[in-house]
């Protein structure tokens, strides 16, 4: 009976201990749940386009963040860069560039400024800011020589030409408002330069400068009636296109100068 007494405790001991240990491991881990909303996900591009707004709004209840950054980012494209130089007493397009992995918008909103929200490494991550757009592009130089700082001078050109566009932008003073430590909204304003296509809404959830979740939204843009006929047209059939569009251009001049002909100028 003495033998066998050490043998029952430890078989007691092992399955009162081994019970919670099991059931912690099979607990399922809690995840951050984030709910949005917005007021469309299809813009439609027709003749009287001017840009669009589409606001959004969404609760951050259960997923413990006390901060949220919202990122709007359109598929990369290539784009042509010319450099200008000077040729004797003429300034001329001396080099040219191929830019791969530029988007051609790019917006972000945050609840705080940033650097109050991320470190520098989160923000490389989730690829936040300006400069993360230029550790991403790519330069291949197709006419002329480098003169050792032509790709700075590319991204510096390429970021003023988009936010006077208003196509980049980073609004970090507090267009996202919680309410309540909860509840939020805010809007993204698509400029008429806005080109069709999909584009990606991402929300970063934030606490103590660490990523607790993240979601992402989808937003579409299209073209739609006359415009998005035309678009086809000079896609399928550029010299019909070109012969139409040039028949029409001289028909509005007979036409303007029929009407105006008495009209001295």
């Amino acid at each position: 009976m003495r033998s066998t007494l050490p043998f029952l405790l430890a078989v007691l001991c092992a399955v009162c201990f081994a019970t919670p240990l099991e059931a912690s491991v099979t607990e399922a881990p809690s995840t951050a749940t984030l709910v949005t909303e917005s007021s469309k996900s299809v813009i439609e591009v027709g003749l009287r386009y001017n840009g669009d707004r589409i606001d959004f709004s969404g609760t951050l209840a259960g997923t413990g963040a006390d901060a949220l950054i919202a990122k709007l980012t359109s598929p990369a494209e290539t784009v042509k860069i010319n450099l200008k130089g000077r040729v004797g007493p003429f300034w001329m397009n001396t080099r040219q560039y191929e830019v791969e992995k530029v988007p051609s918008m790019y917006q972000i909103q945050a609840s705080a400024p940033l650097d109050e929200l991320t470190t520098p490494e989160l923000a490389e991550e989730l690829q936040i800011g300006f400069e993360t757009i230029k550790g991403l592009m790519k330069y291949h130089r197709v006419k002329g020589s480098d003169e050792g700082n032509d790709e700075e001078t590319i991204f510096q050109g390429l970021m003023k030409i988009k936010v006077e566009a208003g196509l980049y932008s980073i609004d970090d003073t507090g267009r996202i408002e919680i309410k309540d430590g909860k509840q939020f909204d805010y809007y993204f304003d698509f400029p008429p330069d806005a080109k069709p296509g999909q584009y990606i809404v991402e929300y970063f959830l934030i606490k103590d400068k660490k990523l607790v979740g993240k979601a992402s939204d989808t937003i579409q843009i299209k073209k739609v009636g006359m415009v998005a006929y035309i678009a086809k047209a000079a896609e399928e059939s550029p010299i019909v296109y070109g012969i139409c569009a040039v028949l029409i251009a001289l028909g509005t001049g007979l036409l303007v100068g029929f009407i105006f002909k008495d009209s001295g100028h």
